[in-house]
Parts: structure tokens; C-alpha cells; sequence
């Protein structure tokens, strides 16, 4: 029995041991990464330290995951999620200089080329074309928001909130033209991380882990707000609340924008003018509005008549606290059509979800969905310039939007901060919670879609 114990004890320091020299040798690879020269940006997605985190939950949580497992077809999954990539410890998405900031590309080899064309046409539902080079093939999506470039080995990606053009950049992407160690660019700094997901730009840094139960997140970027002094002051908002929000900070001077809401223009410059630098957001429980129905019917002359009918139900009670000019502000927003001045409700185009009433004193802008709402202004002291926090379970219970409830539902909480941390620099920290305290919390998001 012993010399059993003592070969199974040996097997598993070799199995750890090869498992532990395997980590360090790809995080070595990934430390010596090629990227752009000209790279302007870098989001680091950390899969080794991802896998790792998910695997430690699993060896401490394996009757879950085991239970989890026995729902799915795993072998149906597993085809169709097979890329045919060679999947690196750390993927690396890029913007570059000459282009959008939102168009970010990367590129990563690929281990089964016949593998990788189902997965583009089959679950991307794409359709590749031979480009000018023989065996090298471009493919788009149907929204020209993703395109790719590949050859037998390896594959240049692009994607971006709009549509931009990108062919050529990927050309030299995929010829890992101009390339550069990761080690040795503007962003060597970044090997000393080990955070799940990393963004800097060299002059800001935002980090995301997930963690059991929970996502935590931070994010030091410049800003041009006048961040009050280290104390400020927040309106005492009541402890059962669905959510709140306050932010203690003044439009910093810059150029004059126009922020364009359907058919509105709002110049940043005329808000900047009337706002005096604090507002608030407050959800409490729900309360009732009485909106118009238009349908239409057939009268005896079988003329096409409107036929209006008055409709109850609960919506959010919410309200927002503006410290500002009030008057001025107020005149404003009508200028604007922001508010619509003979019903004093905000525009229906620019808040179609609910009725939005809108209320002043002399030095306070408030918008409500209930006429009734009167806010206690008494105010304490604190030392972060932004705070939200949101009860999930308690948002479950008020609102049914499909979208927002099979999301939610299996979250608890989220809490955010922020502070100043010198000149025009600010931090925001912040967590997410789950309902389930002990599951890895990127199993739990993938499991909610």
C-alpha cells in the first residue's frame, strides 16, 4: 500500500510539475508577443490567468460543475465552438496610429485550417473570398463591423463599432509587417501584469478580474472635470433604494460640443453655463403613470375611427436632482424642446420608456416619474467625487424588460467609487456581485446568455 501511495504521490509532483513548467513557458511566448510598431493602444486579454482562475474554482466547486455539465450537449458545443486557433497564454487586441481609436485588430496562428473554415461560415456565418495572394482569403460580416484576412497558418482580425475601412492595415498585419516584441515597444510595462483583461493607452489604465462570485474592475484615466476638494458633499439618499448615483464634479473648460439626441441639440457650453456641479440619481421601489392608447375601430359606416383609451401600470420611481441655475437651465431645455413647456414632461423622443415630470426650486432641477416625489435635500459629507450602486435582486422584482431581467437575474450587486489622484486624474473602482458567492464569475456570465 505504501509503495502505492508513494507512485501515485510521485505521478501527481510530476503532473504539477509539467502542468506549472507549461504555464511559464507560454507566458515566456506571450511576454515576447510581436505587435505593431505604431500601436496606439493595447487591450491584453490574460486566457492563461483566465483558464487558471476557472480551474482552481472548478477543482473547489466540481459538483457544480459536474451538474452544469449534464445539461448540455458537449459534444455539439464543443464542434461548434472549435476555432481550429492556436489559442496563446495572453491575446493582444491593437489600434494603430492612422486610424479610428474604436477599430482595434490582433492576429493569432492557426493550428486547423479546415477546423477554422467551419467556424468562420458555420457559427460566424461568413463567407470567404480568395483575396489578390493565392490561398490567402478576406471575409466580412454582414454588418462590415468584423474582417478578417487569413492564410493556411494564421488570421489578422478587425472589428469596430462603425464601418471603417481596414484591407490594407490587415495586410501588414497578417505579414507581421513593422512588428515589434512586445517587450521592446511603448508598452513593455504591460508584461508585469497578471490581470484577467488590461486597456492603456500609456496614458490611461482600466483592469477587469474575475474573481469567485464576483468581477472587480478599476480604470485611472485622464479627465477635464473640476473634481472638487478630497471632501464633498452628497444628498442622504434613502437606505431601501433600487439604486443611486451622484456625481460631484463640474464641466471642465474645453472645446464647446453639441450633444445630438434625436432631432435636439444641446451645446455643451449653454449646460456648462447654467450647472453647478452635482447631480444625483434616485430609484425608490415603483409608482404609476396613466399613458394615451390609440387604437383604431370601424364605426356603422365602416369609416376608420381613433379610439383613445387611458392605460395604468408601475414603472421605476425615479428622479434626478440637478444643482444648477434652475430657471436658466429650465429655459433652456424648452429653447431645446428638451422639455416640452406646456405639460413640463421631458420630450418623448429623447425618454420613450417613461413619463418624465419636470419640477424646480431655486437652485435645484428635478426630473421625476411621479409628480408626487419630493426630495429631502439634506446632504453629508464624503470623500469619492462618483458613487453608483445598484440592488439587482430588488431590480428583478420592479421592472419586466425581458432584456434587463434574464440578464440580471442571476446578479446581485454592483458598487462603483471614484476619486481624484491628482491633477486631472481620476480612479474608478468597482465590483460586481453574483448571487452564487463560490462560481467563477465568467461561468456565471456566459451562463446567463
Amino acid at each position: 500500500m505504501k509503495k502505492f501511495f508513494k507512485i501515485t504521490a510521485a505521478i501527481l509532483v510530476l503532473l504539477l510539475i509539467f502542468f506549472v513548467g507549461t504555464f511559464k513557458y507560454r507566458q515566456y511566448k506571450a511576454n515576447r508577443m510581436l505587435i505593431p510598431a505604431n500601436a496606439t493602444a493595447l487591450v491584453k486579454i490574460n486566457t492563461d490567468q483566465i483558464y487558471k482562475s476557472i480551474g482552481l474554482n472548478m477543482i473547489s466547486n466540481l459538483g457544480y460543475y459536474l451538474k452544469s455539465g449534464e445539461k448540455k450537449n458537449t459534444k455539439t458545443t464543443a464542434t461548434k465552438f472549435d476555432t481550429g486557433l492556436d489559442i496563446p497564454a495572453a491575446i493582444c487586441f491593437y489600434t494603430v496610429e492612422g486610424k479610428s481609436d474604436h477599430l482595434f485588430f490582433t492576429r493569432l496562428s492557426i493550428k486547423d485550417s479546415v477546423a477554422f473554415k467551419n467556424f468562420i461560415t458555420k457559427t460566424l456565418n461568413l463567407k470567404p473570398a480568395k483575396n489578390f495572394k493565392n490561398e490567402t482569403y478576406f471575409a466580412m460580416s454582414a454588418d462590415k463591423r468584423l474582417t478578417i484576412l487569413y492564410h493556411k497558418t494564421a488570421v489578422a482580425i478587425a472589428c469596430s463599432s462603425g464601418i471603417e475601412d481596414s484591407e490594407q492595415t490587415l495586410i501588414n498585419i497578417l505579414d507581421q509587417k513593422n512588428f515589434v516584441k512586445i517587450s521592446e515597444s511603448n508598452f513593455k510595462d504591460l508584461n508585469k501584469y497578471s490581470d484577467h483583461i488590461l486597456f492603456t493607452d500609456q496614458k490611461n489604465i482600466a483592469k477587469l478580474n474575475f474573481n469567485s462570485g464576483n468581477i472587480d474592475f478599476s480604470n485611472e484615466f485622464t479627465s477635464n472635470l473640476q473634481i472638487p476638494a478630497k471632501t464633498v458633499e452628497h444628498r442622504v439618499f434613502n437606505p431601501e433604494n433600487t439604486m443611486n448615483l451622484w456625481l460631484n464634479a463640474k464641466l471642465g473648460k474645453g472645446e464647446n460640443k453639441s450633444l445630438k439626441l434625436k432631432d435636439l441639440n444641446l451645446e455643451r457650453d449653454s449646460i456648462a453655463k447654467y450647472y453647478n456641479g452635482y447631480l444625483d440619481v434616485e430609484w425608490t421601489n415603483s409608482t404609476s403613470q396613466i399613458d394615451s392608447v390609440i387604437t383604431y375601430d370601424y364605426n356603422d359606416d365602416f369609416e376608420k375611427v381613433e379610439k383613445v383609451t387611458l392605460q395604468k401600470h408601475d414603472v421605476p420611481n425615479l428622479s434626478i436632482n440637478v444643482a444648477a441655475n434652475a430657471n436658466g437651465l429650465k429655459n433652456y431645455l424648452q429653447q431645446q424642446n428638451f422639455i416640452i413647456a406646456d405639460s413640463n414632461v421631458v420630450n418623448k423622443s429623447i425618454f420613450p420608456l417613461y413619463k418624465l415630470f419636470v419640477s424646480n426650486g431655486p437652485q435645484n432641477l428635478f426630473f421625476s416619474t411621479s409628480k408626487r416625489t419630493k426630495l429631502d435635500l439634506k446632504q453629508e459629507k464624503t470623500t469619492d467625487f462618483f458613487y453608483l450602486n445598484i440592488n439587482f435582486n430588488k431590480v428583478n422584482k420592479q421592472i419586466s424588460l425581458p432584456f434587463i431581467t434574464n440578464f440580471a437575474k442571476s446578479l446581485n450587486k454592483l458598487e462603483a467609487k471614484g476619486k481624484s489622484i491628482g491633477h486631472n486624474k481620476v480612479r474608478i473602482d468597482g465590483k460586481l456581485e453574483f448571487n452564487n458567492k463560490d462560481i467563477n464569475a465568467l461561468y456565471q456570465l456566459l451562463k446567463s446568455f
